[in-house]
């Protein structure tokens, strides 16, 4: 298995996280005028050996996500997700850098952060590992939700 050595790692959500993203009709896309991608969101701590989000938000799809993990544990986590090895990814963290496609995880030391970002494309299950410790699981869902 790829891992980049980064210090850090990547997000892992645990319990079956619901992040919905809303679908704009096209009336609703051109009557808000041209649209400037921002970056979407999503926080999380390693804690305890756990994966536990810090800010939930909805993630919107093909728009520009950000994750950030923070391990507060006193030991080195590992991250891997199939997700990773289709996607554009980029990860960051005290001064290193990994991007491309096919990236299988990366590592997290103590006390250290990671910024992850990637593009969402398609709808479905994300599932997520520390491959350090293998109890430490969890799930991203990404629905696609009508706006209203």
């Amino acid at each position: 298995m790829k891992h980049h050595s980064l210090a850090v790692c990547a997000a892992v959500l645990i319990g079956g996280l619901l992040i919905p993203w809303t679908t704009a009709s096209p009336l609703e896309t051109a009557a808000a005028g041209p649209a400037v991608a921002q970056e979407q969101r999503v926080e999380i701590v390693i804690r305890n050996y756990e994966f536990q989000l810090t800010q939930p938000a909805p993630i919107r799809l093909h728009q520009p996500t950000i994750i950030i993990l923070r391990n507060q544990d006193i030991v080195r986590h590992g991250f891997a997700s199939p997700m990773l090895m289709h996607m554009m990814v980029q990860g960051e963290g005290e001064g290193i850098a990994a991007y491309g496609k096919g990236v299988e995880g990366f590592y997290v030391d103590p006390g250290k952060t990671l910024v992850v970002r990637f593009v969402p494309e398609r709808t479905g299950k994300y599932s997520f590992h520390c491959d350090l410790h293998p109890k430490m699981t969890g799930e991203l869902y990404l629905l696609d939700i009508p706006a209203a």
